[in-house]
């Protein structure tokens, strides 16, 4: 790996980790050029489903308390120069009992880390959120330093930024092979029926459920999965206001993610095993019937004043790693190539942290981010 100063940068694929970098490589002075294979924003890849959960009471542990300390600020940073809430920082709940492990590690990271935890009672919380129904055993956590991301408006207005910034963007553009050749990478990409080749210093592959495709020696180490999110349609007082996004883990199927109405109705994502997705192009959007009753069931156990079913269901992939922790590493074949994927679940909201310590990677060859375990090298 040749790390240079002002170098030359191809960023394939502008999604969740494609478009926070890109804009950071194009600010400090990088001659960086995106590749897009769809439109920015395009719901079709990890970020798609309107909205994700900002939480600093990490249910996977109290390492990842500084930086989600420094996303957010990052987040609301890129709001203030994109003149549009990107992160809206309402607080997060986590709902459960506290023997569950998820709702157990909650409690431990915010008294390990000294974290802006409030601890509701059942009274409190019927007062502050009536849309939540309680089981005797529930814990209601309330992490004020919590929010709701807007994803597909993010990657758009990041995008954006780079653009203004200097970065080229070329969308609806596929790569079809990222070539070390020693002193770079060649790119050759195909817009239409033309075929084109174009050089650079390094190239970094962040294609999000398409990495395996991209980074053929991943296939073993990430696993696309299918999620299938459900929207219902409430009355009224469900938006981010008066609903925060959160976590329930009140035993059983009763464990999902919950996120306000900010258009589309409120959405639920069970936190089952999900099914495989063989081939990205291909993503099944059928759901079976008994599926969606799963999560109307966990719904009407849980929460107070939704339809008996969704007005909406919808279908996406995010790609896993055996560990749940992402990938941030270089191709041992081809040092000039930086790889990004695998992100589990949950990237998004560290992403603007992950895309500096990319970039530092980039300049230096080093970073002071804390990424060891998102090493390459762990999963050989």
């Amino acid at each position: 790996m040749r790390p240079v100063q002002q170098s030359s940068v191809a960023v394939i694929g502008v999604g969740t980790m494609g478009s926070q970098l890109l804009h950071r490589l194009a600010a400090e002075g990088v001659a960086a050029t995106g590749f897009e294979q769809f439109d920015i924003g395009h719901e079709r890849g990890a970020a798609g489903g309107e909205t994700r959960i900002f939480r600093v009471a990490y249910k996977e542990g109290g390492d990842y308390v500084p930086l989600l300390r420094e996303a957010r600020s990052a987040w609301q940073e890129l709001s203030a120069r994109a003149g549009v809430p990107l992160l809206e920082p309402r607080g997060a709940l986590t709902i459960g009992s506290v023997e569950d492990p998820d709702v157990r590690t909650v409690l431990d990271v915010t008294e390990q880390c000294g974290l802006d935890v409030e601890q509701l009672d059942h009274r409190e919380t019927a007062r502050r959120f009536p849309q939540h129904r309680l089981f005797p055993d529930d814990v209601v956590l309330l992490d004020r330093e919590g929010g709701l991301l807007h994803p597909q408006r993010a990657i758009v207005e990041t995008a954006l930024l780079a653009e203004e910034a200097g970065a080229r963007l070329r969308t609806g553009t596929t790569v079809e092979e990222v070539v070390d050749n020693g002193t770079g990478v060649t790119v050759r990409f195909r817009r239409g029926d033309e075929v084109q080749v174009e050089e650079f210093d390094q190239a970094v592959v962040c294609t999000g459920p398409w990495i395996t495709r991209s980074v053929p020696e991943l296939a073993r180490d990430v696993e696309v999965r299918r999620a299938v999110l459900c929207w219902f349609e409430p009355v009224a007082n469900w938006g981010p206001e008066h609903f925060p996004v959160g976590i329930r883990r009140s035993g059983g199927e009763n464990t999902f993610s919950f996120f306000p109405d900010v258009g589309g109705g409120v959405k639920i994502n069970l936190h089952v095993r999900k099914s495989v997705v063989d081939d990205p192009d291909l993503l099944d959007p059928v759901v079976a019937p008994d599926y969606v009753a799963r999560v109307a069931a966990a719904v009407s156990d849980c929460l107070r004043g939704l339809p008996a079913r969704p007005t909406a269901v919808r279908t996406f992939m995010e790609g896993y790693t055996a560990d749940n922790h992402g990938i941030i590493g270089r191709d041992p074949d081809r040092p000039n190539v930086l790889v990004m994927g695998g992100f589990s679940g949950h990237g998004f909201k560290l992403a603007p942290v992950f895309a500096r310590a990319a970039a530092e990677l980039l300049r230096t060859g080093s970073t002071d981010v804390p990424i060891d375990h998102l090493s390459l090298s762990r999963l050989r």
